[in-house]
């Protein structure tokens, strides 16, 4: 006795047909968009550029009309100060004393740089006359250089 197959078709609930991937999908596809969104955010405020420290640049002399062209970056708390040709180094200070008035900065040791090694155990006098002009005074006991310095701007 040959038996035919069973011509009825048992259909299933549809809800529990569709394949376990496509409705993972769709529970965690608004989780996704916010997490790349929140990423992409996070991502921007990283690379955005962050405002450059305040720079001035001038002209250093001591008693003779011969100056230097120094360049002082401020810093929060410090300052850094690149002496150019002849006596090139670099001075970097931490703040002593600071107030709208006047700032002291003490001088770190330096890397080198005979006209920076003059000024070990001294001290930077920053004192302020606009945002955009300072009077900067280079002491130690074996040397004095004072200089007007105006904030750089590249259009100048």
């Amino acid at each position: 006795m040959n038996a035919l197959p069973d011509s009825t078709v048992v259909r299933a609930d549809p809800a529990y047909t569709r394949p376990t991937g496509r409705a993972l999908a769709k529970w965690k596809r608004p989780r996704t968009w916010v997490s790349i969104m929140l990423l992409s955010i996070s991502a921007s405020v990283l690379c955005a550029p962050t405002a450059p420290a305040p720079f001035f640049d001038g002209v250093l002399h001591a008693r003779s009309p011969h100056g230097v062209y120094t360049e002082i970056r401020f810093e929060p708390h410090r300052l850094v100060a690149q002496v150019h040709g002849p006596h090139i180094c670099v001075l970097h200070a931490h703040l002593v004393h600071g107030d709208p008035h006047i700032s002291r900065y003490a001088i770190e040791p330096p890397q080198g740089g005979r006209f920076c090694d003059e000024l070990v155990d001294g001290e930077i006098v920053i004192r302020p006359h606009s945002s955009n002009d300072v009077m900067a005074d280079f002491r130690s006991p074996r040397m004095r250089w004072s200089g007007e310095f105006r904030r750089f701007t590249p259009d100048r």
